[in-house]
């Protein structure tokens, strides 16, 4: 696996600090394998699993009775009070011409393997020290993202600071986001190539919609400083 991580960093062009070439290469390893996450919103929790390889995921708020699948290039986000299902394509291709800053923090919440990919974007790149969690060590990286000179008026106030952690595998075990007015978006990695096996809900308890709700309000955070991208009940 050395030898692999060492490929992977060296292949990047020359220019690059070798922390950002580092975090680059963590997020292709991390987009080849199936994981689990577990993600914290403010006061609010998810936990998921999902495989960007074969394009298939799910994401649980067990406390509020949500969930929400994806498979292919549909989601589907589940009524708690009905038990139905809505359809939804699902939101990359809405947030593909985003500014980094702003698409990371809406996919956050919807697609962590997604939202890893604007990492690549990041600047200020720096590596800050080992880390460590259960069954890993690895080094911890630090970075920005900023929208400056961007127009739009979702990129106010989006620019942000994160701590990355990467372990000795070249896999991303922890992701902090963190806004200017100190809210926090926090993502942990684990169970690396645990089989995800999700299936669309049964057909006769999906309505389609044209699309998914992401809010456009300040991007981080609604009024209980969640994440603002949300599936539409």
């Amino acid at each position: 696996m050395a030898a692999v991580v060492g490929t992977a960093v060296l292949s990047l062009p020359a220019s690059q600090p070798f922390a950002q070439a580092a975090v680059i290469a963590a997020v292709d390893t991390t987009s080849q394998s199936s994981f689990r996450f577990h993600e914290t919103i403010g006061n609010r929790k998810w936990e998921g699993a999902i495989d960007p390889v074969r394009q298939v995921g799910v994401i649980t708020n067990a406390a509020e009775g949500d969930e929400t699948r994806f498979v292919g290039d549909k989601m589907y986000g589940r009524n708690p009070e009905t038990g139905t299902w809505a359809a939804y394509p699902r939101p990359e291709v809405e947030l593909a011409n985003a500014s980094p800053t702003v698409a990371l923090i809406k996919l956050g919440a919807l697609n962590p393997d997604q939202a890893l990919e604007r990492l690549r974007s990041a600047t200020d790149v720096k590596e800050s020290g080992t880390a460590s969690g259960t069954g890993w060590t690895g080094k911890r990286f630090t970075f920005s993202l900023k929208d400056s000179g961007s127009a739009a008026p979702e990129s106010k106030n989006a620019d942000l600071e994160g701590v990355v952690d990467v372990d000795d595998q070249n896999r991303v075990r922890r992701l902090e986001v963190i806004f200017e007015d100190g809210h926090r978006i926090v993502t942990e990695f684990s169970d690396y190539g645990t089989p995800v096996e999700i299936e669309a809900p049964p057909a006769d308890q999906i309505r389609q919609e044209p699309s998914v709700k992401v809010d456009k309000g300040f991007a981080g955070k609604s009024k209980e400083g969640d994440s603002s991208a949300e599936v539409t009940k």
